[in-house]
């Protein structure tokens, strides 16, 4: 299933401009990012949003993003944990899901390695749901408009699976 047509028309739309560079975006204007939320509902998007502000621990951020997204109940509240559980979130066929992460700057702020973690796991969580045909975007906003973080979701180059093994490729 191809998530976008070979159209001009549909590289306009707001999805395809923000995923063509990265899943995970900036915003410090609430009502720019008030008018993209509501273009995605407007698509048949799902959009889940929270105050990442109001917490200043990873362990308190990521049990309100549990009970938004419906982790299961044994979710262990830890990165790795997150990264499973969020593969496993139900993304609209339609359309897609959308999580919304308002005054991310005080969180980093507070738990700067946590919050670069988070972004990067989401970025990887859509590239891999792309996969399959599903759209997951995060949407950042920060009240410090200079917040900056490394790049997310970057891919090693591999070998293929059929030298995957140092083995294999021994001459």
């Amino acid at each position: 299933m191809s998530v976008f047509k070979q159209d001009p028309d549909e590289w306009q739309r707001l999805d395809w401009r923000l995923l063509q560079n990265s899943p995970v975006t900036l915003y410090f204007s609430n009502t720019v990012l008030a008018g993209d939320t509501s273009w995605f509902r407007d698509h048949g998007y799902r959009v889940v949003s929270l105050s990442a502000g109001e917490h200043e621990s990873l362990e308190g951020l990521l049990t309100a993003m549990a009970e938004r997204l419906a982790f299961p109940d044994h979710f262990g509240r830890n990165l790795d944990a997150f990264n499973d559980c969020l593969s496993d979130v139900e993304i609209p066929p339609e359309g897609g899901l959308v999580l919304v992460l308002q005054g991310f700057n005080l969180f980093a702020n507070a738990c700067r390695p946590a919050a670069q973690a988070l972004l990067d796991i989401c970025a990887t969580n859509s590239r891999h749901f792309l996969l399959t045909g599903r759209r997951f975007l995060l949407l950042v906003q920060s009240a410090d408009p200079r917040i900056a973080f490394e790049p997310v979701g970057a891919t090693p180059v591999l070998w293929n699976p059929q030298e995957w093994l140092n083995t294999k490729r021994d001459a």
